[in-house]
């Protein structure tokens, strides 16, 4: 893992600033407005819930690690197909809270996630994650290495993309800026 827990704080904190200063531009109508976002039917609410979710995952991962488990998550999400139904589960089970509500639980977790990341020594960050080895997927940028994870390794895989951990927020950026700008500035002549 190249980020120390430092440098993890600061992406997921750069991040989670960057979708905000977007989310807060948009109307209350705009961003529960369905369909919105890149190909799929989610709103700007949706994925202010999505990145919560996944920072949510992390901060339950940090609590198993702890504890001695192995990551719950991995129960869950074992390839892209249980990705897919966990993301949509979430989003719907997610579905009622209106904007307000989303956003202060995004920015609550990502606060909480930063704050216990920074609690975290580099002993501790480098430690191997229970449960043995699992395989990592492409859609990890792994080589099906089938390798343990450090703890580092595991809440970066979490709250990131293919092979740029802790960097989920920048996986949406760009739809979230197009939506912005063209729920914004309206329609160019």
């Amino acid at each position: 893992m190249k980020e120390t827990p430092a440098e993890a704080a600061a992406i997921l904190t750069e991040g989670s600033e960057s979708l905000d200063a977007l989310f807060s531009r948009l109307s209350r109508d705009a961003a529960e407005a369905r369909g919105t976002i890149g190909s799929g039917a989610w709103s700007a609410r949706d994925l202010a819930g999505h990145i919560e979710t996944w920072e949510e995952v992390a901060l339950r991962t940090i609590e198993d690690v702890r504890a001695g488990r192995p990551p719950n998550i991995r129960n869950t999400v074992t390839d892209e197909a249980s990705l897919d139904l966990f993301n949509a589960a979430e989003v719907e089970r997610k579905a009622g809270r209106g904007r307000e509500e989303t956003l202060t639980g995004f920015r609550a977790t990502n606060a909480r996630l930063v704050a216990t990341i920074r609690t975290i020594g580099d002993d501790e960050w480098e430690q191997v994650v229970p449960g043995g080895p699992i395989p990592t997927r492409p859609l990890e940028g792994g080589l099906g290495d089938d390798r343990a994870r450090t703890f580092g390794e595991q809440i970066g895989s979490n709250t990131g993309m293919p092979a740029y951990p802790f960097r989920h927020a920048w996986a949406h950026l760009p739809d979230l800026q197009a939506f912005v700008q063209a729920a914004t500035e309206g329609p160019q002549a």
